[in-house]
């Protein structure tokens, strides 16, 4: 059995969700997790002013619990442990899951340098930007995340989920939608427990994530309730997937009216599977701890 911390910023949005998963399935395999918000449980904001809290609050922890594994996620969280000096270096690791814009990236890469074979990364554009690291894409709850026969479809209905941090393409699929006489619906105020009903609603999903993006859970959850119709682009591992993309050979309003019904449950069983993505998880922890 393996004692680890996790290190994550906030638990909304898309890392807390691949938190959550992850202390389920490795709790489920008799390991003991505990996970520690910066922003929720040590009530900081500021990435400056977190630094030496973090690393005061992983020494008390350490003396406390003497834990196997110390996991952070992202590179905000990885830094304290590393700089100004290193701290429990040889049970530390890192799981990348986004690619850093402008000058922040410049630390993001002295991060990754540090760790080496230490990182793990989501998403093949991460793996690109760091060789080094280890490549292990998220995964869904195929539990939680399914189809559900008692909910009906709403007819011409299209989902939209990052609507409050995406006013462009907001605006422009609520203009499309309206063109083609479409129902939008948008997952506002939507507990994450609920998400499966919303997905199950929809005939056509759609999710255009940033450049920046190292994964994309919303896909891979809708194409694990078989939403039949899913509209995104190539960023994240939307070059892996099976669906419609928005690019420069087909807009928006082309995408919805061209898109086909298609099975995509059994493609995300195989290919996204949890058990999988834990094992080699774990594999890493034990390869580079020796």
């Amino acid at each position: 059995m393996l004692k680890i911390l996790i290190l994550l910023k906030k638990w909304p949005g898309g890392v807390g969700v691949v938190v959550r998963t992850l202390k389920e399935e490795l709790e489920k395999k008799g390991h003991r997790v505990d996970v520690v918000s910066r922003e929720e449980d040590l009530k900081i904001n500021s990435f400056l002013k977190s630094i030496f809290v973090i690393r005061k609050e992983v020494k008390n922890l350490m003396k406390e619990k003497n834990y196997d594994i110390i996991y952070t996620q992202d590179w905000n969280m990885a830094f304290p442990l590393i700089y100004p000096t290193k701290l429990f270096y040889n049970k530390h690791f890192c799981c990348f899951h986004g690619i850093q814009p402008g000058k922040i990236k410049i630390l993001q890469n002295l991060i990754a340098k540090k760790l080496g074979n230490k990182l793990i990364v989501v998403g093949d554009s991460l793996k690109r930007n760091f060789p080094k690291s280890n490549l292990i894409y998220n995964c869904v709850d195929m539990e939680k995340f399914k189809p559900n026969d008692k909910i009906n479809r709403i007819k011409n209905s299209v989902g939209f989920v990052n609507w409050k941090t995406d006013d462009y393409h907001y605006d422009e699929i609520k203009r499309v939608c309206k063109e083609l006489g479409k129902k939008l619906i948008v997952a506002e105020g939507i507990p994450y427990n609920q998400m499966p009903e919303f997905y199950n609603k929809l005939e056509t999903f759609i999710s255009l994530p940033p450049s920046c993006t190292g994964f994309n859970n919303s896909w891979v959850e809708a194409m694990a309730c078989d939403v039949p119709k899913i509209i995104g682009n190539k960023y994240g591992i939307g070059h892996e997937l099976p669906i419609y993309y928005v690019d420069e050979n087909m807009s928006l309003s082309e995408a919805i009216m061209l898109a086909k019904e298609r099975k995509y449950r059994d493609w995300v069983k195989n290919v996204y599977n949890i058990k999988k993505q834990i094992d080699k998880i774990l594999g890493v922890f034990k390869d580079e701890r020796g």
